[in-house]
């Protein structure tokens, strides 16, 4: 198993993965909203558009750095989860939608998760990396403050990518899967 594909214990195994499915094989999706936070217990920030950094992160968010590589982490660069998930999981809570509070960059519309994991996927002109699904930690529902938050996004708390080369991200960019062709000449490109 790669670095990039290495299993964590914390990941959602894709057999338990309660999020969106999608039956139709060509969907097409796309982000509906951005989120950063300078700090890790700050509140997360909606941006218009933000610039992602090969094996770095994205820029201002709480989780930049040098090189995930590095740290043998390629998964915390960027965390997706999708706007279909966070409606039911909204109504299983009887509260309004909290994107916000769910400490995920980017929430996607019309993006099946599961179908990007261990995939090369295209989000504007970023090129991307599904590495693992994965279950919401004690942190979020701390810091949300949105009690039931942990329950409702068990095995549907989103997916974490690499990313793969530099690029600005802004909503309503397209999301969609690289062509096996695009992977073999060009990965990462």
């Amino acid at each position: 198993m790669s670095q990039s594909e290495q299993a964590y214990t914390w990941e959602t195994p894709p057999e338990l993965w309660r999020g969106f499915k999608n039956s139709n094989p060509s969907w097409q999706g796309k982000i509906v909203s951005l989120y950063i936070a300078s700090k890790p217990a700050d509140s997360m920030i909606s941006v218009p558009e933000v610039r992602a950094c090969a094996d770095r992160g994205l820029e201002g968010d709480r989780f930049f750095r040098d090189s995930w590589n590095k740290a043998n982490r390629p998964d915390k660069a960027v965390t997706f989860i999708e706007e279909e998930t966070l409606e039911i999981a909204a109504a299983e809570l009887g509260t309004e939608m909290f994107a916000d509070k769910t400490r995920r960059n980017i929430v996607t519309r019309g993006v099946p998760l599961i179908e990007l994991l261990h995939r090369e996927f295209t989000v504007g002109g970023v090129v991307m990396r599904g590495l693992r699904l994965f279950e919401p930690c004690g942190h979020l529902e701390k810091v949300s403050k949105l009690p039931g938050i942990f329950g409702a996004l068990e095995h549907r708390s989103g997916l974490k990518a690499a990313i793969l080369n530099d690029g600005l991200i802004r909503v309503g960019d397209p999301i969609s899967l690289r062509s096996e062709m695009q992977v073999a000449v060009a990965p990462g490109t």
